[in-house]
């Protein structure tokens, strides 16, 4: 999946967690939102696969259900 900068809306480039725009040379973090109660999302990373995880629901949650956006890091 290619991420785009929320300012100029060009490719970011990874940087294992976070994303770097070549444009206004900032870093950028995945937010995910839970669907179901609009808190944030922890990123849970086992294996070689990653889930979100909802403190509040107390439940992992599947990648159809949220909300993801691109915040500064």
């Amino acid at each position: 999946m290619e991420r785009l900068c929320p300012k100029h809306g060009t490719p970011l480039e990874s940087r294992g967690k976070l994303w770097h725009c070549e444009a206004c040379n900032a870093l950028y973090k995945v937010r995910g939102e839970c669907g179901d109660c609009g808190s944030e999302l922890e990123k849970v990373a086992a294996c070689g696969a990653s889930n979100w995880w909802c403190n509040r629901c107390n439940e992992l949650k599947s990648k159809s259900k949220i909300k993801t956006e691109m915040v500064a890091a």
